[in-house]
């Protein structure tokens, strides 16, 4: 080696050194540092809420102060620490396509459709399945379930509907311009959309399950689209509607519609997509939106959800989920599939991003504390989630697979 090839070796082996041991006395010494829970200036921007730290034990049953839940870090999906979920954890009650998961009425398991096998079953975390029927109904599109009984409405891709009575096996047809059903929660009565050609013909309506004693509720004219039969838990809400006085790009009100013309407060949202889902006693909501802030992912929010607290105690939960990928296991308690990389702009095409790996995090509304139970083993896409009402598991289908799983939850 020539001396003068030595000599250039030894100047770049000096200067790469120099530039090291800079850099290293920067960081250790001179760095800025971020106060534990302190916003940075994106987060700031944004409205993001600092980390809360470990929350005060609370006596059990305490309320929550007003509009003080404590804000968790915000969740986007996470990467699970070796162990957290064990392969236990996760059960297959059935292979194969399963759709329209509804909660069992004795709260032991769920109520589904198989569309191979054209038939309506119960099954259990036992893994135990029994037909509700021996009836088939071949193509069925949408199923409407009843909350308290074992009968349904169905819908069929020619846009008819029929009425079964699992218990009793008795069957109806229902009017075919008659759509979008949900069953009160003691399924005494329906709400639905009646759509005549005619926009002044068009009414939301309730009737018996069966379709007798009809009665209009709304008319719904050119805005039918845009109106969603909802019954909430409690009775007095039976709809929504989008078409609430414009707030600006990212904020929306929700017209609530009672069952006997009731002029209910709206719902103000921070965002757009609206989707609710309403606590077992109908006195508070967890609803998901998007805006910019959430660069066009979903958030889910909380509020009072009742015509008397409507909008009080309004937070933003800092979780990126769709409120359907939710479940309340009782009026303070919601299980979340929280998608793992959920990326930006997944609200505006949610139906690319059904395959994502979903986390399971259970959110205390007392404390405000979000549990990352663990993730589903086989990185699974949770859809229709139910929860027993022993509280142990929580049952839901694979939205790329349609198979039917059971996750612990104690």
């Amino acid at each position: 080696m020539s001396e003068r090839l030595k000599r250039i070796l030894f100047i770049a082996f000096f200067i790469v050194f120099t530039v090291a041991i800079g850099l290293a006395i920067y960081f250790v010494f001179f760095q800025p540092k971020t106060a534990p829970g302190a916003l940075t200036e994106e987060e700031e921007a944004a409205g993001a809420f600092p980390g809360s730290g470990e929350a005060e034990p609370r006596e059990p049953g305490a309320a929550i102060p007003s509009g003080s839940l404590p804000s968790a870090v915000g969740i986007t999906g996470s990467s699970l620490p070796p162990g957290l979920a064990p392969a236990s954890q996760t059960i297959l009650l059935k292979e194969g396509v399963t759709q329209e998961l509804s909660a069992s009425t004795d709260g032991t398991g769920v109520r589904y459709y198989d569309p191979l096998e054209s038939k309506f079953y119960r099954v259990a975390t036992d893994g135990v399945i029994v037909p509700l029927s021996d009836r088939q109904f071949p193509n069925v599109e949408n199923v409407s379930w009843g909350n308290a009984t074992d009968q349904a409405i169905l819908t069929f891709p020619d846009g008819s509907n029929i009425h079964y009575n699992f218990t009793t096996e008795k069957q109806t047809t229902l009017p075919k311009h008659w759509n979008a059903f949900d069953f009160a929660n003691d399924d005494l009565d329906v709400i639905a959309k009646s759509e005549a050609i005619a926009p002044e013909s068009r009414f939301l309506i309730i009737s018996d399950p069966d379709g007798t004693n009809a009665r209009a509720v709304e008319p719904l004219g050119d805005n039918a689209d845009k109106t969603f039969p909802s019954y909430t838990p409690n009775n007095q809400i039976v709809a929504y509607a989008t078409v609430g006085e414009s707030k600006g790009f990212d904020r929306e009100s929700i017209l609530l519609i009672g069952k006997n013309h009731e002029n209910y407060q709206s719902l103000l949202v921070e965002g757009r997509g609206f989707l609710p889902l309403w606590s077992p006693n109908g006195q508070k909501i967890l609803y998901s939106v998007w805006n910019v802030e959430s660069s066009y992912r979903p958030d889910l929010w909380i509020s009072g959800g009742a015509p008397d607290n409507m909008n009080q105690e309004r937070v933003k939960l800092e979780i990126n989920t769709w409120a359907d990928k939710c479940v309340w296991a009782d009026d303070l308690t919601v299980y979340c599939a929280v998608p793992q990389n959920l990326p930006r702009g997944a609200a505006l095409q949610r139906e690319l991003f059904n395959d994502l790996s979903d986390d399971i995090f259970k959110i205390d509304l007392r404390s405000g504390a979000k549990t990352l139970l663990g993730a589903p083993e086989g990185g699974l896409s949770v859809r229709n989630p139910v929860v027993t009402d022993d509280g142990t598991s929580l049952i839901f289908s694979d939205a790329v697979t349609g198979d039917l799983y059971s996750f612990r939850l104690q």
